[in-house]
């Protein structure tokens, strides 16, 4: 074995500024202020793993004693510098407050505060994971934090800036990193496997960067387990580093829910777990799964995809509402794994559950229906079904004539389009009316009466009536395509919103009644 071998994010790890990824606002700001010489006394670093906090940190320490600064950067070059690399600098003292929380270790860290530095021109404390100190070391670490010799410096790191004390706070600059991106992941991990002269397929690393979550140290940590192999880095061979599900059998199973096939999909979680995949990580994958085909109803297929058309054709067999339904039940599961006994249930639990069509009397359910409802009738009239005729809503019957295959692209919006449409059109006319109405519950449409539904806490009539948003929002509507629609806001409890329930139930047995089979007549 080569005993020089180091992992490769300590490999990778930026020396200067310049080679950060990502964190552009912290890095500028960080070189601006040791160009200028404005060093601040106590730095806050917060974010989450891997994202360059520690990092950011030894390279301020050097930036700030280097004897040869160049435009902000370290020279890494000086003796400064090259004692603080090598880790033999009395001047950086590096502490991890998860395993030295305990007051008497601050208090013997404290203790060389008052001691200049040795060599450089500031002394350094970078405090790792600092919310893990004790209340007592807490307290110990104020009063220093507050007057600190003029050639001191704390640098503290942390991943939960909620738990410091703001004591703490208020005497540091704060600095937060955010995570990083994708693309700027897999460019970083491209730069590795070429100088390494290993081979790796750009959907392995763009699906490593898509797995370590915006952190450049776990992306480096699956890239090295993956070339431990010796052989060319792949997908399948990354998802089977990390237990993960291929993605056939991901999208295979979302098409058994989109087609409510119960029994299908429960074969489907037979073969992950007769493959031996991890049941959180196949939930968590799972999840990710819908949260892509969301976004691709709403926004548009990913032509980078290199499934995007069957992506796209498996979004098309989902409304909005049911998408978003099925991704709060598999992240709930995917947390319940954690304590239940047997997760294979868990998981079959939440794969039945997203198979059902959304049940009960609520609104929300009416609503979603409703819209699983049109969806089925839009897709006959563009299939050159002809329709019976469909109540309109006063009692009188009205024509639904089938649209033929030529006139599909003409085809009027349907109700939810018509909203989703003035949604866009209120929130580029209107912020301030859009964030009203947004924050409410959608009631849906009967009749060309477009509803909200005022919930407990949300914002009262009388602001809206003030803003003129009925008025504003009916606008929208008719521009969307609705000339005879009409925007009303109802009020949770009250006599009209029971009676618009109503006949939300009665809208979604017409609709009901409209697909049955065998009441569809064929157009030759």
């Amino acid at each position: 074995m080569d005993k020089t071998y180091q992992a490769l994010y300590r490999v990778w790890r930026p020396k200067t500024f310049s080679e950060m990824v990502g964190q552009e606002a912290v890095r500028k700001t960080l070189r601006s202020q040791v160009k200028a010489g404005r060093i601040a006394h106590a730095y806050l670093f917060c974010g989450s793993r891997g994202t360059g906090k520690t990092s950011a940190a030894k390279i301020m320490a050097r930036a700030i004693n280097c004897l040869d600064p160049r435009d902000g950067d370290p020279c890494g070059e000086c003796e400064s510098c090259r004692t603080i690399l090598a880790d033999q600098s009395l001047d950086v003292y590096e502490m991890d407050a998860a395993s030295n929380s305990r007051v008497e270790e601050i208090r013997d860290l404290l203790e060389k505060v008052d001691y200049p530095p040795q060599f450089g021109r500031y002394k350094v404390y970078i405090i790792d994971e600092v919310h893990m100190l004790s209340n007592s070391a807490f307290n110990a670490l104020l009063k220093t934090l507050e007057e600190p010799p003029e050639y001191m410096v704390f640098i503290l790191a942390t991943t939960e800036p909620q738990k410091l004390l703001p004591t703490i706070l208020s005497r540091c600059q704060r600095f937060d990193f955010g995570r990083i991106g994708e693309d700027e992941i897999a460019g970083r991990l491209r730069e590795a496997v070429d100088r390494a002269g290993a081979e790796a397929d750009d959907e392995a690393l763009t699906y490593i960067a898509r797995a370590a979550e915006g952190g450049m140290r776990d992306a480096f940590s699956i890239l090295d387990m993956c070339m431990g192999t010796g052989e060319r880095i792949t997908e399948a061979s990354v998802r089977t580093s990390l237990g993960s599900a291929d993605r056939e059998s991901l999208m295979e199973l979302a098409g058994h829910i989109a087609a409510s096939d119960a029994a299908g999909a429960l074969k489907s979680v037979d073969r992950v777990m007769r493959e031996g995949w991890d049941v959180q990580v196949f939930l968590k994958d799972l999840t990710a799964l819908f949260r892509q085909l969301a976004a691709i109803a709403l926004c548009g297929k990913d032509s980078a995809d290199k499934d995007a058309e069957r992506m796209a054709a498996l979004a098309e067999r989902f409304t909005t509402r049911r998408l978003m339904r099925v991704m709060e039940i598999m992240m709930k599961a995917e947390g319940d794994t954690r304590w239940a006994s047997s997760a294979r249930s868990v998981l079959e639990i939440a794969v039945l559950s997203a198979c059902e069509k959304a049940a009960g009397g609520d609104l929300n359910a009416l609503v979603e229906r409703l819209a699983e409802l049109e969806k089925e009738v839009e897709t006959l009239r563009r299939e050159g079904v002809a329709l019976p005729a469909r109540d309109a809503g006063d009692g009188k019957a009205q024509a639904a004539p089938a649209a033929p295959k030529q006139e599909a692209r003409r085809r009027p919006l349907t109700e939810n389009e018509v909203w989703k449409k003035a949604m866009k059109l209120l929130q580029e006319k209107a912020p301030m009316v859009f964030g009203l109405v947004n924050a409410e519950v959608y009631g849906g449409c009967v009749g060309h009466e477009y509803r909200i539904r005022l919930l407990p806490g949300g914002a009262e009539k009388k602001i809206m009536e003030e803003n003129n948003t009925v008025e504003i929002v009916n606008n929208c509507l008719w521009e969307a395509g609705d000339p005879e629609a009409r925007f009303e806001i109802l009020v949770e409890g009250s006599r009209e919103n029971t009676e618009w329930e109503k006949q939300l139930e009665k809208n979604e047995k017409t609709l009901a009644d409209l697909v049955g089979r065998d009441k569809l007549i064929v157009v030759d």
